[in-house]
């Protein structure tokens, strides 16, 4: 891949991660209590940092099984999906989200999800954790199916995608 093609690659799939974050994250908020708007604000940040470790994980192991043969490629757009989350989404630097490569299957990352969204919230909230186990599966075919598309369309209509972005949200939060 070229650098155009990595960036554009990249630039499309972290915008569709961060809309599909969004989206999540706007459905588990809507399970708690309505809290503070101080209070609102920190959960946001948490709940979609947490969201946004999850979805990267799964992108990139994605692009690693796609893309193997192209190792070169792999770790190119995953270096840059990597820059892109980290600081689009303040995702921490300390390898904390590592932690779902050593799990194997959805209901693992499912658990972990929920410990992380409990200690990032400060209680065991059962309807946020019953919206997260319903929906999990559907979240990781989005993330998949966001990523089969960044490594698969052309880049014609990933940057229309990203310009259509551009113009409805200029800046992520």
């Amino acid at each position: 891949m070229t650098e155009e093609e990595i960036r554009v690659r990249s630039v499309y799939l972290f915008l569709a991660c961060s809309q599909t974050v969004e989206q999540c994250k706007q459905r588990l908020i809507a399970t708690l209590p309505t809290p503070p708007l101080s209070s609102r604000l920190l959960l946001d940040r948490a709940i979609a940092r947490e969201l946004g470790l999850l979805f990267r994980y799964w992108a990139t192991r994605y692009i690693w099984e796609r893309l193997g043969a192209e190792e070169a490629d792999a770790k190119q757009l995953n270096l840059a999906l990597l820059r892109l989350f980290t600081s689009g989404l303040k995702l921490p630097r300390d390898g904390s989200g590592l932690r779902y490569a050593e799990m194997s299957s959805v209901a693992e990352h499912a658990r972990e999800l929920g410990h992380r969204m409990t200690s990032a919230i400060g209680i065991e909230h059962p309807p946020l954790l019953a919206e997260l186990q319903g929906t999990i599966l559907a979240w990781r075919e989005a993330v998949l199916r966001h990523t089969m598309e960044a490594l698969q369309w052309p880049l014609e209509p990933l940057t229309k995608s990203i310009k259509e972005w551009a113009e409805r949200r200029p800046e992520i939060s």
